[in-house]
């Protein structure tokens, strides 16, 4: 039989010992899962992705003719000679990368039947993720969702990662009302607030997420690398084993309930198809819009086999 989640309030989601844990795994993580790529920083610096715009880096690009502006110092003598026109060396201009997570922690993501909440999983894959960008010389940033936003400006290193962590296992407020912020609006504010070419974790039940954002989506997914990671508890998926009882659905403002038999092999059955329709339906989403998806489960303690074992 599945237990609720006891959790005392104005206490952290996560201990420092946990804190100290996820950002050694992913500091560790080879990122094999991951929907991108990183690149190994030069010496340890940021500055490790290379930017689809010209200027002044150190990876050679092309040689082209020479245009009004260009630096002299660039000059190609060989190529000048052998063409007989001005030519001049191009290189790709480096961009320190940016890594911003946005950390769903309203109502939804208060809930946990095994042993910690949505939102505590959301706070360790936070830092997990962040620690793997921060190692590979991103600056990182948050976007946390209460009943209220707060934006957290790009820091790098360990500070960044410190700084994240914090933010990420605070204690969630008191829940006086549900939160009036939905989906649109901060992935509206990620659109306009975001520097091009960001690697962007959406870390969310999306609860309230349906077609209607898609257009959003599709900004954010053309202008930034972008994982969502939906984060479930398993009495989700599989109803547990402990006769009638009532199961409540909260969307915005409006909250109904229904009791329920939870040993009835049918109703088992109908639940686990309702979730699996709906990851679905996620996938759907977020692939249209150029995203990749996946889902982890809150009980699951290694967070690298979890990237791994759940992607969708």
């Amino acid at each position: 039989m599945s237990v609720k989640v006891a959790t005392q309030i104005n206490q952290p989601l996560l201990e420092p010992a946990a804190v100290t844990a996820c950002i050694q795994q992913g500091h560790h993580w080879s990122g094999n899962t991951a929907p991108w790529l990183m690149r190994e920083p030069r010496q340890g610096h940021s500055g490790n992705l290379v930017s689809h715009r010209h200027g002044s880096g150190i990876d050679f690009s092309e040689t082209r003719p020479y245009q009004t502006g260009d630096e002299p110092r660039h000059m190609n003598w060989r190529a000048t000679a052998r063409t007989g026109r001005a030519q001049v060396r191009v290189f790709q201009q480096d961009l320190t990368p940016t890594s911003f997570f946005l950390i769903d922690r309203r109502s939804s993501m208060r809930f946990g039947t095994r042993q910690r909440l949505k939102v505590t999983q959301a706070a360790r894959l936070a830092i997990f993720l962040a620690s793997w960008e921060a190692r590979n010389g991103c600056e990182l940033g948050s976007l946390i969702i209460n009943e209220s936003l707060q934006w957290q400006t790009p820091v790098s290193g360990q500070d960044g990662i410190y700084q994240l962590a914090q933010l990420a296992s605070k204690p969630c407020p008191p829940l006086f009302h549900s939160s009036t912020i939905n989906m649109k609006q901060f992935l509206s504010l990620l659109a306009e607030q975001l520097p091009p070419g960001s690697h962007l974790y959406l870390l969310s039940d999306f609860y309230d997420i349906e077609e209607d954002v898609l257009a959003r989506l599709y900004q954010l997914g053309e202008q930034h690398r972008v994982w969502a990671i939906g984060i479930h508890d398993p009495a989700e998926q599989q109803l547990p084993d402990a006769g009638c009882l009532q199961l409540v659905w909260q969307q915005t403002s409006t909250i109904t309930g229904n009791m329920v038999n939870s040993s009835d092999a049918g109703i088992q059955q109908q639940q686990q198809l309702i979730f699996r329709q709906r990851q679905q339906q996620l996938k759907n989403i977020f692939q249209n819009a150029g995203i990749f998806y996946s889902h982890v489960f809150c009980h699951e303690n290694d967070i690298s086999k979890a990237l791994q074992t759940t992607a969708a």
